[in-house]
């Protein structure tokens, strides 16, 4: 099956069991390496170990965060499998790390995770997930050198290296020539295109880099084919990044439907799956009576779990449960954490969390991860996808919610457009932008803001008299978003990046 050894260049995987991951873009590196693992691929995934996993929080104080450890399972450590250490040096022989190696593997897939030991100013930047504010350079030129390392270690002359997100834009410059390298930008929010550290970098890697202001121009400069993860994506970074529009393609992200969707088997038309959906739908109620002492007894449930972070709206839900017209047919379970370091995020979720107290319609989980996930969004009889248009690089819940024959609304931003089809399949609300709108700068966003709110509102109330009135049109859409599941496989998003490991 083709000779090129795969290897993806990562910051986090959500491996089954761990806490090695923030968000989407460690959700969707692991749903690739078990279906690669799957598939026979000869699949390396490169990401380091972080010991103290990313972050959880609970409520003390009637809705004050305090923030605990996001453990790791001991069944995901009892897995990892020491492969010794290796030693990383830069230019003239300065060492940028010592590293422990670790092998995690699923059938032909094999991960290998490094946890930095020292210097111990590396060291403390990679004990969590993304807490490197402090020292941005040093995780870059750590991050970039190890996993370039790794890469040489085992790759063959022709291995394919992707290399994901700007956090790794130093590891092209690592790599041996022979490598065919390629880069995938996964968002178009400014803090997903950090500013590139010339002169620590070139010094401690002895490199040469060019003369750009981000790490994101970086990695384009340095490699032939640049990804976007949608069709909108594409566009929006080709408009934020003009002079390398020309390199710049796109493949779609995707889900594991084995991992998430949970009715494999077509039931054959819109009742049975209906009756399959009810099943869900009580293990979700039950689940929230569970957590929050609340009955949704026959509302419309809507589910809204995200990370909590500006441009994905959180605030859509506080001004929706105000609607006191809604209260009495709808019940919302919102679930999402925000940054330890992002205190607009965690204001937001301190609020929802007040919200959810006071309302017997709302229930706020002050914390997310992929098993909540995988009983609100299969449960769901609606899924709110909220994210302001154009920050949205794909978005992957509306995906595991059609895979369920759940419904979604969504605004009108990343994969959402190539795969609902708006009143057939789901529905679509608010502005299509063909810009990058900066949202904390432009006086522009808030009256979008007031728009898409209107008529996501005016949606909502057609999708509640459909879902009271007119239940089997209602089944009729939860069935045809449930036929998408094939188009949403990651088996697809595979054979699109790597069509020489797949016959024709």
């Amino acid at each position: 099956m083709g000779a090129s050894v795969i290897i993806s260049l990562a910051m986090e995987a959500a491996f089954k069991g761990s806490a090695n991951y923030a968000g989407g873009l460690g959700v969707l590196e692991a749903d690739k390496f078990y279906v690669a693992g799957r598939l026979g691929l000869p699949y390396f995934l490169v990401v380091p170990f972080y010991p103290y996993g990313y972050v959880d929080y609970v409520s003390a104080n009637r809705s004050r965060l305090v923030e605990v450890r996001h453990r790791h399972s001991y069944e995901f450590l009892s897995r990892l499998e020491p492969l010794g250490g290796l030693s990383v040096r830069g230019a003239h022989g300065r060492l940028i790390a010592d590293v422990a190696l670790y092998l995690y593997q699923s059938g032909s897939a094999r991960a290998v995770l490094y946890r930095v030991k020292r210097p111990p100013r590396a060291s403390r930047l990679f004990k969590y997930v993304y807490r490197h504010h402090a020292d941005e350079c040093t995780y870059y030129i750590t991050a970039a050198a190890v996993s370039a390392e790794i890469a040489r270690r085992y790759g063959s002359n022709n291995a394919i290296v992707d290399v994901q997100e700007a956090h790794l834009a130093l590891a092209p410059y690592l790599l041996p020539p022979e490598f065919t390298v390629r880069f995938i930008t996964h968002t178009p929010a400014p803090w997903g295109h950090p500013k590139l550290c010339n002169s620590e970098a070139e010094e401690a890697l002895g490199v040469s880099l060019p003369e750009v202001e981000t790490m994101t121009e970086a990695a384009m400069d340095a490699v032939s084919e640049v990804y976007a993860v949608s069709r909108k994506h594409a566009d929006i970074t080709r408009k934020l990044f003009p002079k390398y529009a020309d390199k710049i393609k796109y493949v779609t992200n995707a889900i594991d439907l084995e991992k998430w969707q949970r009715i494999k088997r077509d039931p054959g038309s819109p009742e049975a799956l209906a009756f399959e959906r009810l099943k869900l739908r009580r293990e979700l109620a039950s689940l929230i009576a569970s957590l929050s002492g609340k009955s949704v007894d026959d509302k419309l449930i809507i589910v809204w779990s995200r990370r909590i972070v500006k441009y994905k709206r959180p605030y859509f839900l506080e001004m929706l449960a105000e609607e006191k017209d809604l209260k009495d047919k709808i019940f919302i379970f919102a679930a999402g954490k925000p940054h330890p370091h992002d205190n607009w995020g965690r204001s937001i979720t301190e609020k929802l969390m007040r919200i959810s107290r006071g309302k017997n319609n709302i229930y706020f989980h002050p914390t997310y991860d992929t098993e909540i996930a995988y009983y609100a969004i299969s449960g769901a009889d609606l899924l709110l996808f909220t994210p302001f248009p154009g920050w949205e690089a794909s978005g992957t819940s509306q995906m595991k919610a059609m895979a369920n024959g759940t419904p979604v609304l969504s605004s009108r931003d990343g994969a959402s457009l190539e795969f609902i089809e708006d009143n057939v399949n789901s529905w679509l609300f608010g502005s299509d932008l063909d810009e990058f709108i900066n949202i904390e700068e432009d006086e522009k966003a808030k009256k979008i803001d007031e728009d898409d709110y209107k008529d996501m509102l005016g949606k909502l109330h057609k999708i509640i008299d459909l879902y009271e009135s007119r239940r089997l049109e209602y089944n009729e859409i939860s069935y045809r978003a449930y036929k998408e599941a094939p188009k949403l496989s990651i088996e697809r998003l595979l054979k699109q990046y790597y069509p020489l490991h797949f016959p024709p």
